[in-house]
């Protein structure tokens, strides 16, 4: 049996134990904050189907130790976000708004940011990886948008892996990395 098949017959098992115990709180309504200032940023994100997005609740927990306040939950409270981004946005505490999401995060996180377009509210940045599920095309109010998709050795799971580089860099503003793919100001996601 090769390596790599035994490695993936292992992270399907620990899969598996994050779905059958999801009393773990893996994903759950948390947030993990860095320091609130008035008219500051946030980052929403969105995990996929049975919160199996590995290792991006480890990478919002680094943002957010860069002092971006983070807030991690399913994709399907993406409507309860939105609604709480828009209430802090109108009074002043919220200025500067970015999405990621993975797998069903990652359609969540498009369709957020549209809700979001909706109340006139502008989103810096959306970041979905391999999404399913809905349209990859964001809207208007979106003012710089990514898309990764697998390739090459990449499969679904390990896209996050894969470009966790190049979503800091995104995220803290440095531009685009020399692995990024797929970045188009304003509207559109490319695959």
């Amino acid at each position: 049996m090769s390596l790599g098949l035994v490695v993936r017959r292992g992270l399907a098992l620990v899969v598996c134990a994050f779905l059958a115990w999801s009393d773990l709180g893996y994903g759950r309504a948390s947030a993990h904050t860095g320091s609130q200032s008035r008219g500051g940023s946030h980052l929403y994100v969105l995990l996929g189907l049975g919160n199996n997005s590995p290792g991006l609740s480890e990478f919002a927990s680094r943002i957010a130790r860069r002092g971006i306040p983070t807030t991690v939950r399913n994709y399907g409270d993406w409507q309860a976000l939105a609604q709480e981004a828009i209430q802090q946005y109108q009074s002043g505490q919220l200025r500067t708004i970015m999405i990621v999401g993975h797998s069903l995060g990652g359609s969540a996180a498009v369709e957020m940011a549209a809700e979001l377009g909706r109340a006139g509210i502008p989103v810096d940045l959306v970041v979905t990886l391999d999404p399913v599920g809905g349209s990859s095309q964001v809207s208007s109010n979106v003012r710089r948008s990514v898309n990764f998709r697998p390739s090459g050795s990449e499969d679904h799971f390990s896209v996050i892996a894969a470009h966790e580089r190049d979503m800091t860099n995104y995220l803290l503003g440095q531009g685009r990395s020399a692995g990024a793919r797929a970045v188009m100001p304003g509207r559109g996601v490319t695959p």
